[in-house]
């Protein structure tokens, strides 16, 4: 006992007993305040004006049976105690409710027990309370989710719905509760397989199939929601997040919304239930798909207007040099210097569209790389070469550093020479005259190692998260070099595209080392989702 008092009703016609429950209370010193009835007439009087922890009472009374109590105070935990009775009353008993049913001895010895009976009685009682709290709670919960819930048992059957799915459905409560799933939610058959696939349990074996087949373009949306549930069921596991299109009969329509279905099993009551949760996707699926639309036309218009910005961008380049070589008449020298700033601009433009057109190519997955067991000695050479003239003009110590017996590797030779030739540049462009640019390869386990390393103006190292960003460019008061923005992110791409990495250590005016791994064998990464970076594209084209 908790040392608090309880209060007992006794409901007992012989007196003997009622002496002998006294005496008991007063041996053990119960902290009991308890009420005596003599009779099912005077037990309802006394319910009328008292509230009890707990009833004992007697089976046969003079106008009545402790039946009448319970049917009475069925709040109140009931313990039956007779010396008449038999085990049919006793299941009769405990089926109405009672919490316990007792056989008087001609000893008395059920006394020394009844003590023991009340409490268990009394916990019994507090544990339903808190337990159907909690039962409120969960349903409040559940009733509150915005996402539809659905409570479907092993038949299939939905037990419980929340007024999300009513609401999603159209659809009043007495519609969906204990129908088949899919008659509940109004999906309308479809042909899997060239037969019918409603709501029957012999399905259930194709449903299953359906949903562990791919579910890009599913044969029959209400399979798969089926299939997810007898999935859940036959595996005890989680299904997360599967989206479907199926077909359903809304009152005198039919609609095909976007559905996004995951279904958790549980166990209530011993028996096996899914918790569905269904989400209505359809709007967003629909501005996906107009922002794809979307992002094709931009697309589309980047490429047609970079493509078409070349040919001027020729001409005007052709033009210049005619001009400029004197082959149409002299020039005097201050026409030569507006004439090489132009010359400047426009090949600051040709990059820069060449730039655009490359990265518009690698975020929309239209670059195929042509892997082939390549000499990276001879690719790193060939960079080294190109580049060679730019560092001699500015008095650079530049020099390259192959490790012997390097092994062939398989990669795209002109897209790794691309990498190399922008990343040399790179650290020519940010290193000051007569600096230092060194360039070395290595094997190292299964990768080669290609490493850039300068002594020019390093990068900060706030700034060094994102230098792979499309058109970010480190802010340098004072020292700013003009630039697109897009070479390193493109670098990036083409390097993960063959299944390598790229790390960059940097120290501010101390100079910078880029490292490319490069994997021995050809590797494609994953393809890329292209990212909505169209609009900052036609900035940079009208700069």
């Amino acid at each position: 006992m908790d040392g608090s008092r309880r209060k007992i009703l006794l409901i007992e016609d012989d007196v003997i007993d009622q002496k002998a429950f006294e005496w008991l209370i007063r041996e053990e010193n119960l902290l009991y305040d308890y009420t005596i009835a003599g009779s099912v007439s005077e037990a309802h009087s006394i319910f009328d004006s008292e509230q009890f922890d707990v009833i004992v009472s007697d089976f046969n009374l003079g106008d009545g049976t402790a039946l009448d109590i319970m049917n009475s105070a069925k709040d109140t935990p009931t313990i039956i105690v007779t010396g008449a009775g038999n085990e049919e009353i006793a299941v009769k008993a405990i089926k109405l409710g009672a919490y316990d049913y007792l056989v008087k001895d001609i000893n008395r010895n059920y006394l020394k027990i009844l003590p023991i009976t009340v409490e268990n009685a009394i916990k019994r009682k507090r544990l339903e309370a808190i337990l159907g709290e909690k039962q409120k709670n969960l349903e409040a919960i559940f009733d509150a989710v915005p996402v539809g819930m659905l409570l479907v048992d092993e038949n299939m059957v939905t037990n419980r719905v929340n007024d999300a799915i009513r609401q999603m459905f159209r659809k009043e409560y007495s519609q969906i509760i204990n129908r088949p799933i899919c008659t509940a939610l109004g999906c309308i058959n479809s042909e899997f397989n060239g037969k019918d696939c409603g709501a029957s349990p012999e399905r259930d074996i194709a449903c299953h199939t359906a949903y562990l087949q791919k579910l890009d373009n599913p044969d029959c949306a209400e399979c798969v929601l089926r299939g997810s549930i007898v999935s859940a069921l036959s595996s005890g596991q989680s299904i997360q997040k599967v989206e479907i299109q199926p077909t359903l009969r809304v009152g005198n329509e039919q609609i095909t919304p976007w559905l996004c279905v995951s279904a958790e099993p549980v166990i209530i009551d011993g028996c096996k239930h899914v918790v569905i949760a269904i989400d209505d996707i359809t709007d967003r699926k629909n501005a996906e798909e107009k922002l794809k639309e979307t992002m094709e036309i931009k697309s589309q218009f980047i490429s047609t207007v970079s493509h078409e910005l070349r040919t001027p961008l020729g001409c005007m380049k052709e033009a210049i040099a005619i001009v400029s070589d004197e082959i149409a008449g002299q020039v005097n020298d201050q026409q030569k210097k507006f004439l090489n700033i132009a010359k400047r601009n426009v090949d600051r433009l040709a990059v820069l569209v060449n730039d655009v057109l490359d990265f518009q190519r690698l975020e929309a997955n239209k670059v195929r790389l042509n892997i082939q067991d390549n000499d990276i000695t001879e690719v790193v050479g060939e960079a080294y070469q190109t580049m060679a003239t730019s560092a001699k003009q500015k008095a650079m110590d530049f020099s390259l550093e192959l490790e012997e017996r390097l092994p062939k590797a398989s990669f795209d030779n002109a897209k790794i020479i691309q990498v190399l030739t922008n990343l040399i540049s790179n650290a020519i462009k940010f290193t000051p005259e007569k600096g230092k640019v060194s360039i070395s390869v290595r094997q190292q386990d299964e990768e080669l190692v290609i490493r850039i390393s300068d002594t020019g103006m390093g990068i900060p190292r706030q700034a060094l998260p994102r230098i792979f960003d499309h058109f970010y460019r480190v802010q340098r008061p004072g020292k700013e070099i003009q630039g697109t923005g897009l070479g390193l992110a493109i670098v990036n791409k083409i390097v993960m595209m063959h299944g390598g990495r790229i790390e960059v250590e940097s120290e501010v005016d101390k100079g910078t080392t880029v490292i490319v791994f490069l994997p021995l064998a050809g590797k494609t990464a994953p393809k890329v989702l292209p990212e909505k970076t169209d609009e900052a594209l036609e900035e940079t084209l009208v700069r």
